[in-house]
This record gives structure tokens, C-alpha cells and sequence, in this order.
């Protein structure tokens, strides 16, 4: 049976406020036990104001530790999307450093370093098919005399197109150094090499390159030529080519000699 607890304190109240139960017995007893029962309802409401403190408290709490994490979160992302962005920065970099270092800055070919490496490479793959060509600039030493260095560097670096154009396929170029350009050729077939550089000595004798003012340069180029023999190595064959180059000079350049 339910209750009506309402009911119930009015009753208690209104018993204990009648002068006529005064006397009872029992009113001193009941004006004790509603005394108590007062003191634990008191006592109720203070557990159930602190239990509501420590849960606003609680709850507050775990918000700001929630901001806190989101905050935190939000700052490691962003930490991380720097950290990507400076890795792949730096990754770049580092690429750029890679190829600039191997590249030569005035005419865009590949430098020694890079010829050299390639060099390693197919003599380690085939070393019998390798060939070698030394080929240098005549008489480029009267050009920057005679129309300045920054003409000069026209020149070579119209030479090492027309090198790179008319050996295509073939090989590979690089400026080796100074006024010398480096071909490696990895086909087999001499004569189409021959055919190839003699092509080339050609090309250059007929061209024209420009001086600035209107008055038209002419040079040559002398080659040599080295091919791989049993016992070589990639020192031996580019040693060899530079004696080829060296006697070519000595024939009265604008010639190919092979070695």
C-alpha cells in the first residue's frame, strides 16, 4: 500500500499542535521521533546539495579536461602538418642539392660526378660495349681573348647542345671540364660511332655562333677516342681517351683519332 507521505506530516504536525494531546503519552514520543525524522531530512537535503556539487564539479571537470585533450589534439595536428610539410620541404631540398650537384651550372649537363657515376655504372653492367670520346673546343682560349669571356660561354655552351643534339641516342654527354666535353657510348657498333663523331667534327666546323656584334665566330673540336680491352678499367679507358685528345692536338686538331 502506498503512502500519501504529504498527508502523513500534516497529520504528524497537526497532532503535535493539539493542545489536547498535550498530555498523551505518546506526544512526547512523537514530537521526538518527527524531531528525527526533521534531523535526517536535513541531513539528506546537505548529501544530496553535496552530491550535486561533486558531480557539477565532476562534470566541469571532465569538460575542461575534454577542452584540454581537444586543445591538445588540435595542436598535435597542427604540429603534424607542419612537421609533414617541412619533411617534404627538406625531402625536396634535398632532391634539388642532389641534382644541382650534379649538374654543371653553365650548360646544364651532367658534370664529372655524374659522368663519372654513370661511367661506373656501365662499366659494371657491360664493360665491353663501352666507349669513351674526349672531346675538346680548339683554340677556345682565342675566343674569350679575343671576344670576352661571357661570349665564350655562349660558345660552349652552344657546342654542348649541338654535341648532345647530334649524339642523341647514342651516348651520354657531359661537360667534363674547362672547354672538354665527355661521351660514353654503350653501342657496340665502332662504326656508327665513327660515323657519328665524324658527324659532329662536321656539324661544328660549318657552324656560325654568334659574338654579340654582329660578326660571326668559327671553331673546331678535336676528339679522341678510347674503347674498352681486356684488363681495363674506367680509369684506364678515360686515360686512354685523353691521349687520343692529346694527339689529335698534336696532328693539327679538327680531327677524330681513336686510341
Amino acid at each position: 500500500m502506498k503512502h500519501n507521505i504529504k498527508a502523513l506530516e500534516q497529520r504528524v504536525v497537526a497532532a503535535l499542535e493539539d493542545e489536547t494531546n498535550q498530555g498523551h503519552p505518546l506526544h512526547e514520543v512523537l514530537e521526538a521521533l518527527w524531531q528525527y525524522n526533521q534531523d535526517q531530512w536535513s541531513r539528506m537535503e546537505h548529501l544530496i546539495r553535496v552530491s550535486d556539487s561533486y558531480q557539477d564539479m565532476m562534470i566541469q571537470r571532465e569538460k575542461t579536461l575534454s577542452e584540454r585533450f581537444d586543445k591538445h589534439l588540435r595542436q598535435l595536428d597542427k604540429i603534424t602538418r607542419i612537421s609533414d610539410r617541412y619533411q617534404t620541404a627538406l625531402r625536396e631540398a634535398n632532391l634539388e642539392l642532389e641534382q644541382a650537384s650534379y649538374v654543371d651550372a653553365l650548360t646544364g649537363l651532367p658534370n664529372r660526378r655524374k659522368m663519372l657515376r654513370r661511367l661506373k655504372a656501365e662499366f659494371d653492367m657491360r664493360p665491353e660495349s663501352v666507349r669513351l670520346a674526349m672531346i675538346d673546343i680548339d683554340y677556345f682560349k682565342r675566343i674569350n681573348d679575343e671576344f670576352g669571356h661571357l661570349i665564350g660561354d655562349d660558345v660552349l655552351v652552344s657546342v654542348g647542345n649541338l654535341i648532345e643534339l647530334t649524339v642523341g641516342e647514342l651516348g651520354h654527354i657531359s661537360r667534363w671540364g674547362g672547354e672538354e666535353f665527355l661521351v660514353i657510348f654503350s653501342q657496340p657498333d665502332q662504326a656508327e660511332i665513327e660515323a657519328c663523331l665524324k658527324q659532329l667534327a662536321n656539324t661544328i666546323r660549318e657552324t656560325h655562333f654568334e659574338s654579340g656584334d654582329h660578326a660571326k665566330i668559327r671553331t673546331t673540336i678535336s676528339i679522341g677516342v678510347s674503347h674498352f680491352q681486356a684488363g681495363d678499367s674506367a680509369d684506364t679507358l678515360i686515360t686512354r681517351a685523353d691521349d687520343a685528345l692529346y694527339r689529335a692536338k698534336n696532328r693539327g686538331r679538327n680531327q677524330v683519332v681513336f686510341g
